[in-house]
């Protein structure tokens, strides 16, 4: 080994984000037909599958790299729009709605389709923070568990009032975190 390559450590080796790879590889390629080592990469693919990809990358990287940067540039992120300071992860037709501007900023323009889906968004984290009440006070030991306490924060309903048609959101990508909510499916 030469001098001062002992201290060259990549993000594959320390560091590496393998719960959402491997919770976003599992979503993205599962047929359950094939053995685990099949479904690694397929030689007719558009592109390299996730695993291929992260492992490719993070052998650049160095160790100290951010884990959400690197979660992002495997596409493994989410789109955020921000209302009233409250996220709301947008699904992929209102992803379809971002617009950017002149200085790359995305924004999320309201309009009567927006404006329901925030509504049952809202519908939703109040379902949402009622079945996690249920499930608490039936099973007290998920009252501390950080899976649920994650839920719980996402859960929080979206400051009123909501704001109207004609209004613009604030729209910003995140690092997704497909392992939580496996975690939370199981």
């Amino acid at each position: 080994m030469q001098s001062g390559q002992g201290n060259d450590l990549r993000l594959i080796e320390a560091g590496f984000p393998c719960h959402q790879v491997g919770a976003e590889t599992q979503r993205e390629r599962d047929t359950g037909k094939a053995p685990p080592t099949h479904r690694l990469h397929v030689w007719w693919a558009r592109r390299p599958l996730t695993p291929s990809r992260a492992a490719v990358l993070a052998s650049l990287l160095p160790a100290g790299t951010d884990p959400d940067w690197f979660l992002r540039q495997l596409g493994i992120e989410k789109v955020v729009a921000l209302v009233n300071g409250e996220p709301w992860a947008l699904d992929e037709n209102l992803t379809e709605r971002v617009e950017r501007n002149a200085l790359g900023e995305e924004r999320l323009r309201i309009d009567a389709t927006v404006l329901r889906a925030l509504q049952r968004e809202q519908l939703a984290r109040e379902d949402h923070r009622r079945l996690i009440e249920r499930l608490v006070s039936k099973y007290p030991p998920f009252a501390g568990h950080p899976i649920i306490e994650k839920w719980q924060e996402l859960s929080k309903p979206i400051p009123e009032p909501l704001p109207g048609e004609g209004n613009v959101l604030t729209v910003e990508r995140r690092a997704a975190d497909p392992a939580w909510f496996k975690t939370l499916m199981e």
